[in-house]
């Protein structure tokens, strides 16, 4: 019986991990860093997906969770007519980025349009604390 519970335990341990995507710094955009962006008017400014169930930062194009029926539509008819070499930037929110169901998919499926310049929003803790509560700019 030892035996099979520590088997059961570190089946659930191995399955958890493993499903967690790890991002490398590479990969994150820091939250500061889009904020300005997105002040500032940039030329470069990125074009922003809300991939979740949280507030739209502005400017952000709401694509919905990696479940919904139209999320990879919406993801390739907003990007048809830009250029490969266009910043990308995949937020949720709901939760950390480290654990988030959402994002990996809509991350997977910009790379799979041939974007190569994405990122994921840097949301250690969510959307709540690392964005909104630090008064970055949000959809009114």
């Amino acid at each position: 019986m030892k035996t099979l519970i520590i088997y059961f335990f570190t089946l659930i341990c191995t399955t958890a991990f493993s499903q967690a995507p790890i991002w490398t710094k590479e990969q994150l955009m820091p939250t500061k860093d889009l904020a300005e962006k997105i002040k500032t008017n940039a030329k470069d400014k990125p074009i922003i997906f809300n991939c979740g169930p949280m507030e739209n930062i502005k400017t952000a194009v709401f694509v919905g969770r990696a479940t919904s029926a139209t999320f990879s539509d919406k993801i390739k008819s907003t990007l048809s007519m830009e250029a490969k070499t266009k910043a990308i930037v995949v937020y949720c929110g709901c939760c950390s980025y480290a654990s988030c169901p959402n994002l990996k998919p809509a991350y997977d499926e910009v790379l799979k349009q041939g974007f190569k310049n994405v990122k994921v929003l840097e949301l250690p803790e969510g959307i709540k604390p690392d964005w909104v509560a630090k008064g970055y700019p949000t959809e009114e």
